[in-house]
């Protein structure tokens, strides 16, 4: 779940106060525990000096005490008349006062006279172990070191007895134990843990020979026998507790195995006040906290009410409301950033009312433009409003536009914008909405009137145009312009039969412009949209969709109408003519789908299905014994396929059939349309031996310019001069002329639309080479042609005794 920005800023202020705080202390901590270190240190070291001074000390005042006994005239009398039991009482009773562990009397040559650790033993004690000690005692009146006898520890002092010269050796032996360990740290004025440890054989491990204070680990610190011992402090940790190591060596006597000290600071301890301070600290910082989070608690309360506040008037501005905020009584940071806010959300306002005033106006005129009609269109039927839209085209503004600039054609659009509203209040429609919906097309808007009403006012609307624009905007000569006005008109509901819903502003406005390009054709200039009529209908797209699924699923026959020589009565041809039976609309006539599949370019798809299902016929018949040339309808867009003369060569290599069994046939309208491309494919495809026909001849507009060069072999008369040829004379003079002028062209004639035998006749008569019609055959499906071809070489076809006996 998102944090809001007050417990995100309460939380960052909390978490870095607890930072900071937490920080000091660890600093705090951490500087106090590194002094202790180097204190801890520092007083090692001096313990350490201290300790061997003290060693030294000690030594010396039992040197001091020898002295005094070698002086004893009853212990020098024993020795001189060499009285053991004498001495050893004396020496006992010495080491009593002086606190010594054992004491020795060695003669001049090393040899052991009396021993307090053996009283009984008067001779046989052995020689002194440590003879090395002996001449520097007599030399400096002393000798002190460590020595281990008998695997003892002992702290050694050697003096000499005199009498005045050396008649022998006394030597004080106290044993290193806890308390003589216990009286050195007494001795100390630091207060350490100290430990003291030896070896008692010559390769046993360090043990631990005296001990004072609580030391945590004895021998830490303290190197395998052999190997040097470190000389500076050690940090150590036992049992999570720590402390502070350094082992000094003991002095001992030549010969002696070493011995060790071992000094020990315990870091917890010396830590253990500043704990109950950082303890101590630590609560009084919780407190704090405690009272900090109150008190930022309530700041932040305060800075984010008005910041919650202002992010609710972003998002009401951001809802398109821009209700202007109550006045701001504060000069800080937050009065001025909603000053701000109020500043901009006015702003806001104003751009999206100039914006869409903009977006709904046309920025020429100031009508409303074409989304502005629709709304207002969609919002009337929505209320349930009759409604009339007049669309008024003005055939010649945007050629003044190219012609004479844009600057003038929008003063022309002004003016006639001004125009339609003159007229429009003059026949009291004054309320109606005129609004500008293209660049040469203005739209009229009537709220509950009918189409007697809308058909009324169209006339007027026309006549707003009947005079000229005129101005003269370079100081020259007057321009004039004269526009011309169509009136398209839809109406909701419509109210004739079979026409589809209107429901919809752009519905609407389709119809009017459907109605208002056919208003241009002729006068009144006035259409009423009729959907009977509409050569734009919606299912016209859905027609064509299906035709080219028909194409791809070879859902599409080819009928075949006979071609008949007149003179001679044979059947020599026929044409192909497409045929759609439509799975759900059912049969569709040519008319209907072939114009507009020219329109979209699907002809070509159209051309070559029909080529190739033609030729293929054709050849079936050929192998029947059947010898006629196949007629096949080219488009405009054919003309224009590149690859058609291969194409082409390809389905008559693939069929067997000679070039000359396949008669195109081009319409004048398709020729005259780009005459120069259209004659170079006419050649290309005559160049391969294929017979060329112009359809329709006599209702196009052919040149005899043009006529002259195409490769054509043959002309059709159109069957409207041919379907009444018994009956017109005049069609009969127009037939004859044409006849007569194909054949001194070097053409043959085709006439087609046969309605009778007696045209049939006259056309025999007139020399016409080809003839084609209902009277002779309707276009027959494969299967039907074919018994056509079996009764016609039976004689059973009626036209055939007609003709017979229209010869006769």
């Amino acid at each position: 779940m998102a944090l809001g920005f007050r417990n995100r800023l309460v939380l960052f202020l909390v978490a870095t106060l607890a930072v900071v705080q937490l920080g000091t202390m660890v600093i705090l901590y951490g500087v106090a525990r590194s002094a202790l270190i180097d204190t801890g240190k520092q007083q090692l070291v001096t313990s350490a000096q201290s300790f061997t001074r003290h060693l030294d000390t000690l030594a010396g005042h039992l040197a001091e005490d020898a002295k005094i006994m070698s002086l004893d005239y009853a212990l020098r009398q024993s020795i001189a008349v060499h009285d053991s039991g004498t001495a050893i009482s004396a020496l006992r009773n010495f080491g009593r006062r002086v606190g010594a562990s054992r004491m020795l009397l060695v003669d001049l040559d090393g040899t052991i006279a009396a021993d307090t650790a053996h009283p009984r033993e008067l001779t046989g004690l052995g020689r002194f172990a440590f003879p090395d000690l002996l001449p520097l005692a007599g030399e400096s009146g002393r000798a002190a070191a460590s020595g281990v006898v008998d695997g003892v520890p002992y702290r050694l002092v050697v003096v000499p007895v005199l009498l005045p010269d050396p008649i022998a050796w006394i030597c004080i032996m106290v044993r290193v134990d806890d308390r003589f360990a216990e009286e050195l740290r007494a001795l100390s004025p630091l207060r350490k843990d100290i430990a003291l440890a030896g070896q008692t054989a010559p390769d046993a491990p360090w043990s631990v020979v005296a001990a004072a204070g609580d030391p945590m680990d004895p021998l830490a610190g303290i190197a395998a026998p052999g190997q040097p011992v470190a000389t500076e402090p050690q940090l150590l940790t036992k049992h999570g507790a720590e402390y502070l190591v350094l082992t000094t060596p003991i002095p001992t006597a030549p010969g002696s195995l070493p011995m060790m000290a071992v000094l020990q600071y315990p870091l917890d301890q010396a830590l253990a006040p500043y704990r109950k301070i950082m303890l101590y600290m630590g609560t009084l910082m919780a407190g704090g906290l405690v009272a900090a989070l109150a008190g930022i608690g309530l700041i932040a309360r305060g800075v984010t009410r008005p910041v919650t506040a202002l992010a609710a008037v972003a998002r009401r501005i951001a809802d398109g409301d821009y209700t202007p905020l109550p006045p701001v009584r504060t000069k800080d940071e937050i009065g001025q950033l909603t000053t701000a806010l109020d500043d901009m959300a006015q702003a806001i306002a104003d751009r999206e009312e100039h914006i869409r005033h903009q977006s709904l106006h046309d920025a020429v005129t100031g009508l409303p433009n074409r989304l502005n009609l629709e709304e207002q269109v969609d919002l009337a039927i929505d209320q349930g409003h009759g409604v009339a839209l007049l669309l008024v085209g003005l055939d010649r503004l945007r050629e003044v536009a190219n012609t004479l600039g844009h600057d003038l054609a929008d003063r022309v659009a002004r003016d006639a914008g001004d125009r339609l509203a003159r007229a429009l209040a003059a026949n009291g429609a004054g309320d109606a909405v005129i609004a500008r919906v293209s660049e040469h097309g203005f739209a009229v808007l009537l709220v509950d009137r009918d189409t007697a009403a809308a058909r009324a006012l169209a006339p007027a609307l026309v006549a707003a145009f009947d005079a000229p624009y005129t101005e003269a905007p370079y100081g020259e000569a007057d321009v004039t312009v004269d526009l011309a006005a169509g009136v398209g008109i839809a109406v909701h509901p419509d109210a004739t039969p079979g026409a589809p819903p209107s429901d919809t502003a752009s519905i609407l406005l389709r119809h009017a412009d459907v109605a208002m390009l056919g208003a241009r054709a002729a006068e009144p200039y006035v259409r009423v949209y009729d959907h009977a009529a509409d050569p734009h209908r919606p299912e016209r797209l859905s027609l064509m969709g299906d035709l080219k699924i028909a194409i791809e699923q070879d859902a599409l026959e080819l009928a075949y109408q006979p071609k008949l020589e007149p003179q001679t009565g044979r059947v020599v041809g026929a044409e192909a003519l497409v045929r759609w039976t439509h799975p759900r609309r059912g049969f569709v006539p040519p008319d209907s789908f072939i114009p507009l599949a020219e329109e979209t370019g699907a002809i070509r798809h159209l051309t070559r299905w029909g080529l190739r299902r033609a030729l293929r016929q054709s050849a079936a018949w050929a192998a029947a014994g059947h010898d006629l040339r196949m007629s096949v309808n080219l488009s405009v867009r054919d003309l224009g396929d590149a690859a058609l003369p291969d194409r082409i060569d390809a389905l008559l290599g693939e069929t067997g059939l000679k070039p000359d069994r396949l008669m195109l046939e081009i319409t004048e309208s398709a020729i005259m349309g780009e005459p120069e491309a259209a004659i170079a494919m006419l050649r290309r495809l005559a160049d391969r031996g294929v017979e060329l026909s112009i359809d329709d001849f006599g209702v196009g507009q052919s040149s005899f310019a043009y006529l002259r060069r195409l490769p054509v072999r043959e002309i059709k008369i159109d069957r409207s001069f041919v379907k009444a040829l018994d009956e017109t004379a005049q069609d009969q003079a127009i037939v004859r002329s044409i006849i007569e002028l194909g054949h001194n062209l070097g053409y043959k004639v085709t006439a087609e639309g046969v309605e009778n035998g007696a045209s049939l006749a006259l056309l025999a008569e007139m020399g016409c080479d080809l003839a084609q019609g209902y009277f002779i055959a309707r276009p027959l499906m494969p299967g039907a042609f074919d018994d056509f071809l079996a009764r016609h070489a039976a004689g059973e076809i009626p036209w055939q005794s007609a003709l017979r006996e229209a010869r006769a």
